[in-house]
């Protein structure tokens, strides 16, 4: 059957499960935090819905941090199914040396070399996506993610990126996200900053890293980011995640949301709970990590509803 035939058969509530992500806590629900986000590899950043394999045969989405190395918890306890005994288990990761300090090689082979040693362990622990590389523009030394990002050129941010993609991408079953889509360049008040940016800089500057690596490294996926762009949420601009990203690039890998914080509500919070159905007609395929205020809210727009602003 076509992609159409197959949504057709599934239920709104089926469709907005699939736009969201299993959800915050699911470590400790109490105590959210970024890496407990996963029921099946502790410490993974986020996942998509489990409920849909036997069904639909629709597997979850497993995805992890991993800019300098993927980010997972390194020893947990679970119970042996075979034995019913409780033992801890590790899962180690490398530790690579931090992006700016990767794309001051200048060398491509050598990046490519990291993403497919990224790659196998990926797939060593079992996790479908990396969250990274990291493209955005050095604009101040202050920025607290300049570590994460490459370069403050989009060129060399751009070329170097698509190489880590390249050498993940190799490897079926493997991922990569690009981020944060776009304009992120601080991490003070990074909610709610607002790039004030032309048209101009926008497409030479902030944009041109993103259309490199896309072209050149074919990534899984990319993730818009928490600021603003000139007055909108980035998650929510239909203008540069279906026009430029979809149309013009020729995108079509999957485009999540950054892990928008739980608990971030009230009339002076821009980002709140009702922005989830926005993101996802604004060109949001995933809202995450997700939560039932979420959920919720892409259901009520589903059904033509207006969503509560809570």
């Amino acid at each position: 059957v076509t992609i159409e035939e197959f949504v057709a058969k599934m239920s709104l509530e089926e469709l907005a499960t699939l736009n969201c992500g299993s959800g915050w806590g699911v470590a400790n629900e109490n105590t959210p935090v970024v890496g407990s986000s996963s029921d099946t590899i502790p410490g993974a950043a986020g996942e998509t819905t489990v409920k849909y394999f036997d069904t639909h045969g629709i597997p979850s989405i497993v995805v992890a941090d991993g800019p300098g190395g993927i980010r997972i918890k390194q020893e947990y306890e679970a119970t042996d199914v075979t034995t019913g005994e409780i033992e801890t288990y590790y899962q180690y990761c490398t530790a690579w040396p931090v992006s700016v300090l990767r794309g001051q090689t200048w060398n491509t082979e050598l990046l490519e070399e990291v993403g497919r040693a990224f790659a196998k362990e990926l797939k060593e622990m079992g996790i479908t996506v990396v969250l990274g590389p990291s493209l955005n523009i050095h604009r101040d030394p202050l920025c607290g993610r300049n570590f994460e990002y490459y370069s403050e050129d989009p060129l060399i941010s751009g070329l170097v990126g698509a190489a880590v993609c390249r050498g993940v991408e190799k490897h079926p079953g493997c991922g990569t996200t690009v981020k944060h889509f776009c304009c992120n360049n601080q991490e003070a008040n990074r909610y709610q900053s607002n790039s004030i940016v032309s048209e101009r800089a926008l497409r030479e500057i902030y944009l041109k890293g993103f259309e490199y690596c896309i072209s050149e490294g074919k990534p899984s996926a990319l993730m818009t980011s928490y600021n603003l762009l000139n007055g909108i949420h980035t998650s929510e601009r239909a203008d540069i995640l279906k026009t430029v990203l979809r149309e013009e690039w020729g995108f079509s890998g999957l485009v999540v949301s950054d892990w928008v914080v739980a608990g971030m509500k009230g009339k002076n919070c821009k980002y709140r709970t009702a922005r989830a159905a926005a993101a996802v007609k604004g060109g949001n395929d995933a809202f995450m990590p997700g939560n039932s205020g979420n959920y919720k809210d892409v259901l009520t727009a589903l059904k033509g509803k207006t969503p509560d602003i809570v």
